[in-house]
Parts: structure tokens; C-alpha cells; sequence
């Protein structure tokens, strides 16, 4: 990564669209990675992961726990078990490609930040979390109403340490709505494509891909609301 570059990175609970929207910004000249994850049977047109960041993210969520049920872990914890693996991250950022995405960095992104040359741009992708849920519950093969619980509390804690860390230090970031970015590709990719100052192709969202809809529950409106407002004037 060049001093003086801004990364670009994608972020959001997992199966709220941060693959659709990687892959419009790597196929515009922005590539998220050298080396990227292939696709499979529950993503057929690419994860568009850096292999080595997914691993070393994955790594830390372990150290500190994240990937148990309920789980929760501090900024401090989650620092210095990243710190542990400074090495490998080190290497990483050497090489670094423009963009980024992995939906593990709402949680490791203060971690990288201290690594990358400038303050990385953020783009935010946002789901209703009752639709994370039956999406997430599809994916593992899950069913049963703990299983929900589980992934609307990791979706409020994942947006809430997103919020955090952007608040706290003052990144620049924006938003972009799942439901938005599957009824109306063009119109919803405009201001990520002026974010990126690149052309985005729209035409690239599998908008029959799409196989949950539900409302925002209550409870969890507020934080839906404050992720939205990201990058709105």
C-alpha cells in the first residue's frame, strides 16, 4: 500500500451485500485482493476476499472468542490479540491492493489501522437484520428462534463497533442499503461510485439473488437508522 493512498474498505454484517459491492469496485480498477477466495455453491459470483485477510481476521475472532454464540470482546482485547499477529499483518499491508473487504473487519478494523499509511474510507453494507438472520440460518443449515437471537445480537454489536471506531476517528464513510442495492442497482450504487471516484456497472447485481424480505424489527431500528445516515447530507 503506497503512502498517502486511502484504502477503501468494505464492511457490514456478513450476507448484507458486501460481495456484490466488491466486486462492482474490483471490476472498475479497484482490486480488493491478490489473491481472493473462489466462489462456491452459496456465493456463485465470488467472495472477493483477500485469502490472507480473511485468514489473519478470522485468527484474531478465534483469539478472542467472537466466533462463539453471544460472544462479545473489547477493543483492547480484540487489539491485542491482533498485535500477536502483527507479523503476518505487517506483510499483508506491504502489498496491499486498493480495496479491502471482509465483513470480519467490523470488528479488526482498528487493528489494521494502525498498520496502513492513512486512515482507510469506509463503505458500510447494510441489511435488515431479520433478513441477515433467515439468510445466515440458510447459509449454516441453522433453524431455531436461539439461532435468530444469535445473529441479530452479533448484527447490533457488529454495527455498533463499526459506529464506534468511524465516530471516534473520524473516518470517512457511506452506506449502502441491501434493499436499496437489489430494487434499484443503478440509483444505489450513484453516490458509492462518486465515494470510490470510479464508474460502478450496476448491471453486475444479481438481483434475483434476493431470496429474503422482511421488516426492521423495533428494537433494532435505531442502530438500522444511525449505519444509514452514513455518508447523507
Amino acid at each position: 500500500m503506497r503512502a498517502g493512498i486511502s484504502m477503501i474498505i468494505i464492511t457490514g454484517s456478513g450476507r448484507s451485500g458486501t460481495s456484490a459491492v466488491a466486486r462492482m469496485v474490483h471490476e472498475a480498477g479497484l482490486p480488493v485482493g491478490h489473491d481472493l477466495i473462489e466462489a462456491d455453491e452459496s456465493n456463485a459470483e465470488g467472495y472477493f476476499e483477500e485469502r490472507g485477510l480473511v485468514v489473519v481476521n478470522d485468527a484474531i475472532l478465534n483469539d478472542v472468542g467472537l466466533n462463539e454464540w453471544f460472544a462479545e470482546a473489547s477493543r483492547e482485547t480484540i487489539l491485542d490479540a491482533a498485535r500477536a499477529r502483527g507479523d503476518a499483518m505487517r506483510e499483508l499491508t506491504k502489498t496491499a491492493t486498493p480495496a479491502w473487504k471482509d465483513p470480519r473487519l467490523c470488528w479488526t478494523l482498528e487493528a489494521w489501522m494502525e498498520l496502513l499509511p492513512k486512515r482507510p474510507r469506509v463503505i458500510v453494507c447494510l441489511r435488515s437484520p431479520s433478513e441477515v438472520a433467515a439468510s445466515t440460518l440458510k447459509y449454516y443449515g441453522q433453524v431455531g428462534e436461539e439461532a435468530v437471537r444469535h445473529v441479530e445480537h452479533r448484527w447490533l454489536s457488529e454495527y455498533g463497533r463499526l459506529l464506534e471506531i468511524i465516530g471516534e476517528y473520524g473516518l470517512e464513510a457511506i452506506s449502502i442499503e441491501f434493499a436499496a442495492l437489489h430494487g434499484d442497482p443503478e440509483r444505489a450504487v450513484t453516490p458509492i461510485a462518486r465515494f470510490v471516484g470510479r464508474r460502478l456497472d450496476a448491471s453486475a447485481v444479481r438481483r434475483d439473488l434476493r431470496h429474503h424480505a422482511a421488516e426492521i424489527p423495533e428494537p433494532m431500528r435505531e442502530m438500522y437508522e444511525r449505519v444509514r445516515a452514513l455518508g447523507r447530507t
